[in-house]
């Protein structure tokens, strides 16, 4: 069809310098709707040597004003003849190619994003997103824009929030799109080299451009090369699931047992040991402290042999027998956070180590056998290299010496009072050494007191009880090792970190949408998946478990998958089309903007425009897209008079029309998911309140609905219940009812969810 492609005023500059009157042509494109969440402008300029014109166009004799980076504005006129900026009209020059022959110089041209694509991260710390807390999506993509070089942006940014660190592999605009398109977003620049962000709906919407056929259209034809369209788009992705840890917490245990252990003569049933576990964190001094508090029966703590210095003793009373501190120290979070040093303190009765010094010297034992002491203390020191690799760990262990010199054939008759001072009773280096890539070697030593060594008790010691105790306690030589492997049986442990209050897990989830067709029968298309990065977090409180199905995560892929589908179908029956630049989308631009097809037989098409294409010669200004097809119109409503199109008022020249109800070729299936609960509360006791047998016969059923004119795919739900009475389980069985009497076809509903008084229901005590 032949329509008005008349020559438009233009102007053109290069750096702010005037190059109008040597413009050839101006050509284009933008990039098609994708997955990188990205839409791209990449384009040609053709300049040739005009009259009077001085500059040069050969770069190498002008180099300065054809530099990669140099500014391109490109107006063109109205149909009112006022110039504004060309739609794709603000570029960035890539490259300049010079044809000495014809004395023409093409510059390869695009927008900020193709021109800034190549900027990587190179420090790690901005290769990685490691929020102390929850970040926003929004802050995040600010945050890469600004590290690319992009601080204009406009649009709404999406809100998700990302408590996990994200690993942005590729240039920050990659990682910027990945984040977009995982929102259902895509960025661009626009006239006015913004960063612009727009929500992706392919749906009808006001058109931007009106074309009738065979009146105003440049060409019209059916969209060739789309893919088929299929009956399911899955979208597939990993939630990451932030669970909280409670690092501040009481543990109590109680394992029972026969008294009969204590003694035989007893029957019933006892707590044999009770385990107090307190956990606490000091994050300022980066110390995380276990104590355990072990209290038993009396009878089990002391040994027999005091027994009888007790009256009436309380055997099976219980008393605190063992108190453990075990207090690890980190280092800063700055410093990696490796653990340095661990100190574990063990309090016990003193009635253990006193058995054999009752026999020699029970003076000391009378009213002196029971209580806690510190009995022993082990620390343990770790050193690493500059890359955090565990070079050697020192563990050096100290008991009273009354528990060393134990066993010795001490003579106690020297001794004015019990020895219950710490000394070292053990040192042991440790050390790993890589000899090559694949080998380490390691080797240790270790240091007992004389008395503890080999052959230590058959040696001949002083007469004198401080000299004596000097040549027992004194540390020697007692073994050691040395071990190599090249199959990573010797490399050292991994550095212990600081505890951590989270802890993030991959949840994989997906979400299928369902598309129908009037083709009925079995030769669909093969199902399509889309997987989708950078989903949004969700955070579990410690004392929760179960992960909500209607998380951000989920909506984000429904989207995902529900575009994938319709941009399928929509492709697959889209039409090619072009037309003269009207005035409203030189205001009004932006991706998959709205066109209005009239076609021959009078029926309105609806298309969003994708791909666009752009020429400005001296002799016309078109665009032209790859139209995707979002319906045809009942009734479409033209919109007359003046519309605000980008903050100017502009005639809409019958191009802006409102598609009102619209018909499509396709259904597109709804989901409604059901559930199931199950909940129950238990009493546990120490012993068998009474033994009862019984039976319990549930039930389940299944059920689901379609109302309205689309069809919706509706899964039921399980229940499953029985009814306890008198101490024993009643029963209900099938053969119990007359099945034969009954009505089924008026049979009563059951009842609904709103006939359940859920405000009387003890929440708490539901798993």
């Amino acid at each position: 069809m032949t329509v008005n492609q008349s020559a438009r005023n233009v102007r053109l500059l290069i750096g702010g310098t005037d190059f109008t009157p040597c413009l050839i042509s101006f050509q284009g494109s933008d990039s098609h709707l994708d997955q990188s969440g990205l839409i791209t402008f990449t384009g040609q300029i053709l300049l040739g040597k005009a009259l009077g014109f001085t500059q040069s166009l050969d770069d190498r004799k002008n180099p300065g004003t054809f530099c990669r980076g140099k500014s391109v504005t490109l107006d063109i006129a109205d149909t009112a003849g006022n110039l504004r900026r060309h739609p794709r009209g603000t570029l960035r020059i890539l490259t300049p190619k010079y044809d000495t022959e014809r004395q023409q110089l093409t510059l390869e041209v695009a927008d900020l994003i193709t021109l800034l694509n190549f900027k990587e991260p190179t420090d790690p710390d901005k290769a990685d997103n490691k929020p102390n807390g929850s970040q926003s999506a929004s802050s995040v993509i600010t945050k890469l824009l600004h590290e690319t070089g992009i601080e204009s942006v406009s649009g709404t940014l999406p809100d998700r929030l990302y408590n996990y660190p994200l690993n942005l592999s590729g240039s920050y605009l990659q990682s910027v799109g990945k984040l977009l398109y995982a929102n259902n977003l895509v960025g661009w620049i626009d006239n006015q080299e913004r960063f612009r962000i727009s929500n992706v709906n392919i749906q009808a919407r006001q058109s931007l451009v009106g074309l009738v056929v065979g009146s105003n259209e440049i060409w019209y034809r059916r969209l060739g090369g789309a893919e088929s369209p299929c009956e399911k788009v899955r979208a597939v992705g990993t939630r990451m699931v932030t669970r909280e840890i409670e690092l501040n917490s009481i543990v109590t245990t109680e394992q029972y047992g026969s008294p009969v252990v204590i003694d035989p003569d007893t029957s019933g049933l006892i707590i044999l040991n009770q385990t107090v576990e307190t956990q606490s964190w000091d994050e300022d001094e980066g110390i995380f402290t276990i104590r355990s508090e072990i209290a038993k029966p009396w009878g089990l703590i002391v040994p027999r042999v005091f027994w009888d210095k007790v009256d009436s003793p309380p055997l099976f009373q219980l008393f605190l027998g063992e108190v453990t501190i075990e207090e690890s120290f980190f280092e800063s979070v700055e410093a990696g956070g490796k653990l340095k040093q661990k100190v574990t303190i063990y309090n016990t009765d003193k009635s253990g180590y006193l058995t054999e010094i009752e026999d020699a010297r029970p003076d000391f034992i009378v009213g002196n056998f029971l209580g806690l002491v510190n009995t022993k203390q082990v620390t343990e020191t770790f050193t690493y290299d500059p890359k955090e690799v565990l070079l050697n760990k020192v563990t050096q262990t100290q008991e009273i010496a009354v528990i060393v010199l134990n066993g010795s054939d001490e003579n106690w008759d020297d001794w004015q009072t019990i020895p219950e001072y710490l000394t070292i009773s053990e040192y042991k280096y440790e050390e790993w050494k890589q000899i090559d890539k694949y080998t380490w070697e390691y080797s240790n030593y270790v240091l007992k007191p004389l008395v503890k060594t080999e052959g230590g008790t058959d040696i001949e010691y002083s007469d004198d009880v401080n000299e004596r105790v000097k040549q027992k306690l004194a540390l020697t030589y007692d073994s050691n090792e040395k071990r190599r492997s090249n199959s990573g049986q010797e490399t050292p442990p991994a550095a212990e970190r600081r505890p951590t209050d989270k802890r993030i897990e991959e949840n994989p989830i997906e979400y299928t949408a369902y598309f129908a067709d009037p083709c009925s029968g079995n030769f669909k298309q093969r199902d399509r998946t889309y997987n989708v990065e950078f989903l949004a977090g969700i955070t579990i409180p410690h004392a929760e478990f179960f992960i909500s199905s209607d998380s951000g995560a989920n909506l984000q892929l429904e989207a995902i998958a529900k575009r994938e589908g319709r941009l399928l179908r929509s492709r697959w029956q889209g039409q090619e089309m072009a037309g003269a630049i009207a005035n409203t989308l030189l205001n009004g631009y932006e991706p998959l903007f709205g066109v209005h097809v009239t076609e021959l037989d009078g029926t309105g098409q609806n298309y969003l425009a994708d791909g666009c294409s752009w020429v400005v010669t001296a002799q016309k200004a078109i665009w032209s897209c790859d139209g995707i097809w979002v319906g045809g119109s009942i009734a479409a409503i033209p919109v007359t008079g003046n519309v605000v199109i980008g903050g100017v008022e502009i005639p809409t020249d019958g191009n802006v029309v409102d598609p009102g109800a619209v018909n499509l070729p396709y259904t597109e299936i709804e989901n409604l998911s059901g559930g199931m609960a199950l909940g129950g509360k238990v009493i546990s006791y120490a012993y068998l309140l009474s033994i009862a047998t019984g039976d319990i016969q549930g039930g389940m059923g299944f059920g689901g609905i379609a109302i309205g004119s689309s069809p919706i795919v509706m899964s039921g739900g399980m229940g499953l219940g029985g009814i306890a009475t008198s101490g024993s389980v009643s029963t209900l069985y099938w053969e119990d009812f007359t099945w034969d009497n009954a009505d089924w076809d008026n049979l009563a509903p059951s009842p609904g969810w709103e006939a359940i008084n859920w405000d009387a229901i003890n929440w708490d005590e539901i798993f």
